[in-house]
């Protein structure tokens, strides 16, 4: 079942025009990557959504923010339900959703209801709910009263609290308006610098990428991606480990897949190599690393194996 959904959202994403690349077989923290338009999609599939590990979850918020990417989980079920069409969950920060659902999201039709502790919730428009009570000249109490709510809770609305799907319906029927807000989950929410630096180590404890970082560049580590490290600022490396060729064959190809959507140049780091480019993906033996002054030289000797032949 769970290869039959990730075939289908394949499929989807193609009829829509993304690029897509699979990483079914990886044992990767996702199972797809999607570009379309600078938007860049990162989807994990499972068939039950609480199969998600704590630990994938953390590594795939780290990538939406490295990548200004939209995460989605898809699955049918969760331990005590199905998933219902047009209503979002949430595992571990991350939104999942079911196929329909995301068949309506790849062509825009954003869903408005989240699923949060056993009820289903929606945000509204506060300001077009405070103005057209005032145009109706209904004070707080008296819209309270048509909704059966409290006054307290209609102020909350107002402030911009979220509400549950029942009573939003029922200030639409009261007010005549549209409230509920739909979620555009293509809108990445801009993460503070406080965030974006902790995604970074300082203390690295392989040898091979702690190399790297001493060269004068940030490195943010990875144990469940196609790649072990991701750095920048001036030249975002996607780094790869390998030791035998075929290992480092299968890394290759893996970020290979990768560049294309994710930015960032490929390369892999092995500890021992006769071996200068693999699958046009640079190679660099580790040794190598240590006669590098700087980032800048690393650099230019990736972009010099690149054009091997």
């Amino acid at each position: 079942m769970r290869e039959a959904t990730l075939l289908r959202a394949i499929a989807l994403l193609q009829e829509r025009g993304f690029s897509v690349e699979s990483f079914l077989h990886s044992n990767a923290c996702f199972d797809l990557v999607a570009k379309r338009h600078g938007l860049v999609l990162v989807v994990k599939v499972f068939s039950n959504i609480d199969a998600l590990r704590e630990e994938h979850a953390a590594e795939l918020r780290k990538i939406a923010t490295l990548f200004n990417a939209t995460v989605l989980i898809i699955g049918e079920k969760s331990k005590a339900f199905s998933l219902k069409k047009g209503v979002l969950y949430e595992r571990y920060g991350l939104t999942a959703l079911n196929l329909a659902s995301f068949k309506g999201l790849l062509s825009e039709r954003f869903p408005a209801v989240r699923y949060f502790k056993g009820r289903n919730i929606v945000k509204l428009d506060k300001e077009k709910l405070r103005k057209k009570r005032k145009q109706l000249g209904l004070t707080l109490q008296q819209l309270a009263t048509k909704v059966d709510s409290s006054v307290e809770s209609i102020h909350r609305y107002e402030k911009g609290a979220a509400a549950s799907l029942s009573v939003a319906e029922k200030l639409e029927g009261a007010l005549s308006a549209n409230l509920i807000k739909r979620i555009d989950l293509f809108v990445a929410q801009k993460p503070s610098e406080k965030e974006i630096k902790e995604l970074y180590s300082e203390e690295i404890d392989d040898k091979a990428l702690g190399k790297v970082h001493d060269l004068g560049v940030k490195i943010a580590l990875f144990e469940h991606a196609p790649f072990k490290a991701y750095s920048k600022p001036d030249e975002n490396l996607l780094i790869g480990k390998g030791e035998k060729k075929i290992e480092i064959r299968k890394r290759a190809i893996e970020l290979g897949k990768t560049k294309g959507v994710l930015k960032g140049k490929p390369v892999i780091i092995a500890s021992e190599t006769k071996y200068k480019r693999v699958e046009q993906v640079p190679v660099v033996a580790e040794e190598e690393l240590s006669s590098l002054g700087k980032f800048k030289d690393l650099v230019l000797l990736i972009k010099e194996r690149e054009q091997l032949d």
